[in-house]
């Protein structure tokens, strides 16, 4: 049996409104004594609000809909670590909670993709973590229900927050730069999709982060007069030829002092060809990863240009509440700054010889 707030008030000799009203949204008209005995008894009893009731009286449901995409690729609703952590820590501060749905394609496409969602989750809003190749029937029903809703890692006109990749890359080339190194490569090996036969038809399918890395990196080593090295947006490179492919990099007189890795996906094959190589790091060859917790080699740590991921999951949450509270709210996109973690363990001065090595 659920405890009452009528029981609540024998216990404390208070009335029912009384105890009703600090329990509810008027607790600051009573004093502190008074609200210490309510809250001592509610917890003594193990007393528990009704959720139904306070939506009823508040017209919400203190609740955000995180919305999955459940697509044959998993690759459109990635959760990277601490996102879930951005989201609840900022949800609490408002005395609100999150809840999950994951829905195919064809249910975010359907006409009452929405209101299901609103209804079945009791939702106030949601928070969409589908990132990229978005079904464009499903952006306009959420705009046709005037929805609070908030896109996360999705770089659209409005309504969205996202890492700002293209940022972090020209940041950390031009840090590179500034440490003397001249030659520096970005390692994005592309493998090829199941559903795309095609490079180019691949290419076209992928995250916004791909793009945006590049052109950071590239228009760093543009305003220096230096010329980009990218391995490989020009072609697919299958995973029993990456190992290969970061070797030949890495070897021969014009081989990069530096490296951008796009994620942990590349990080593999370039570490290990720089071991067999024998290249030291971080005084022949200077590694920089795109990761959003930290990695190691060998026990030594990698620098890694630190995903925003949970000042994303919070930033957010903020927008939503401001939708919230003006549904019909445009919100200018959110670009979140990076971090660089662990800066001097994998990345040092560029090496003493590097210049005489084109020569």
């Amino acid at each position: 049996m659920s405890v009452t707030i009528k029981e609540i008030a024998r216990k404390t000799g208070l009335s029912i409104p009384t105890v009703g009203n600090v329990l509810g949204r008027s607790a600051s008209r009573y004093s502190a004594e008074t609200r210490k005995r309510v809250l001592s008894a509610a917890a003594e009893l193990g007393y528990k609000p009704n959720a139904s009731a306070r939506a009823m009286r508040q017209g919400r449901f203190g609740c955000a809909a995180l919305v999955l995409s459940r697509s044959k690729q998993q690759t459109h609703s990635h959760i990277p670590n601490r996102l879930i952590d951005g989201l609840e820590d900022e949800l609490s501060l408002h005395d609100m909670h999150l809840t999950v749905s994951r829905l195919t394609d064809e249910e975010l496409s359907t006409n009452d993709f929405v209101p299901k969602v609103l209804r079945e989750h009791m939702a106030d809003g949601m928070i969409v973590n589908y990132t990229h190749e978005i079904p464009p029937a499903m952006l306009e029903l959420i705009r046709a229900h005037h929805t609070p809703a908030v896109w996360l890692n999705a770089k659209l006109e409005a309504d969205c927050v996202y890492p700002d990749d293209y940022g972090a890359a020209r940041s950390a080339t031009q840090h590179l730069l500034s440490l003397g190194h001249r030659r520096i490569a970005l390692v994005h090996m592309m493998t090829p999709f199941e559903l795309y036969p095609t490079f180019e038809a691949s290419w076209a399918s992928r995250h916004y982060s791909v793009t945006d890395r590049a052109a950071g990196y590239s228009d760093a080593l543009a305003a220096a007069g230096l010329q980009p090295r990218i391995l490989a947006h020009d072609r697919f490179i299958d995973d029993s030829e990456q190992f290969q492919a970061c070797s030949a990099l890495l070897s021969g007189h014009d081989r990069p002092t530096a490296v951008l890795i796009y994620s942990e996906g590349e990080f593999g094959s370039i570490a290990c060809a720089a071991k067999v190589l024998g290249l030291q790091i971080p005084r022949d060859l200077s590694l920089l990863i795109f990761a959003p917790t930290r990695m190691s080699l060998a026990g030594d740590r990698i620098t890694n240009i630190a995903i925003p991921t949970e000042r994303m999951g919070r930033c957010a949450v903020q927008m939503l509440l401001k939708k919230m509270a003006l549904p019909d709210l445009i919100c200018e996109p959110e670009a979140i700054a990076y971090g660089i973690a662990d800066e001097k363990t994998s990345v040092g001065p560029a090496p003493v010889n590097s210049h005489a090595l084109t020569t």
